[in-house]
C-alpha cells in the first residue's frame, strides 16, 4: 500500500509544533528588544523642545537689548518659559510639568539664574553676559547640554 499524493493535505503535528515554537522564540526575542526607557526619552525630548522654544521666542519677538526671552526651572521640577524684563509668561509653558509628571525631576543647571537668550539666540545669564555651555539632567540620568553662543542643544554632556 502506497500513499498517494492526493491525499496530504495539511500540515504533519511535529511542524505545527516547530511554528508554534519558532513564533514563541520570536516573540520573546522581540520583547527582550523593546525599549523601555520610553518615558524618559519622551521627557528630554520635551525639554529639548521648551529650551529651543525660548530661544526662537528670543529670535523673534522684537528684541531690546534687556529683553530677553528664558527657561526658568522651579523648585517643584516645573518650568516657565517668560520674557526677563516685563515678566510675559507664555501662558502654555507657565510651571509646566515634564509630561504633566511632577515626579521626573529636571537638575537647575543655572542655580536658579535661569537660562535667557539674547535676540541672536546666544545663552546668556540673567545680567545679559555670556554663558558657556550649560548641562541640565532630566529624569535623573538624561543631559542635555546647552552650547556656548549657538545655544544648540546637545543630548550628552558635551557640546559638538
Amino acid at each position: 500500500m502506497t500513499r498517494s499524493s492526493k491525499n496530504n493535505k495539511g500540515f504533519t503535528l511535529i511542524e505545527l509544533i516547530t511554528i508554534i515554537l519558532l513564533l514563541g522564540v520570536l516573540s520573546v526575542v522581540a520583547t527582550a528588544k523593546w525599549p523601555g526607557d520610553m518615558k524618559e526619552d519622551a521627557a528630554v525630548r520635551e525639554f529639548k523642545r521648551a529650551i529651543r522654544y525660548a530661544q526662537h521666542q528670543a529670535m523673534t519677538r522684537e528684541y531690546i537689548s534687556l529683553d530677553a526671552w528664558g527657561l526658568m526651572v522651579n523648585a517643584d521640577n516645573s518650568y516657565s518659559i517668560l520674557r526677563q524684563v516685563t515678566p510675559v509668561n507664555i501662558p502654555d509653558f507657565t510651571n509646566r510639568f515634564l509630561l504633566g509628571d511632577n515626579a521626573i525631576t529636571i537638575n537647575d543647571a543655572t542655580g536658579g539664574d535661569g537660562l535667557w537668550f539674547n535676540g541672536l539666540g546666544e545663552p546668556i545669564s540673567s545680567a545679559g553676559a555670556a554663558i558657556g555651555p550649560l548641562t541640565y539632567t532630566v529624569a535623573g540620568s538624561e543631559d542635555l547640554t546647552v552650547c556656548a553662543q549657538t545655544g544648540f542643544v546637545a543630548e550628552g554632556n558635551a557640546c559638538p
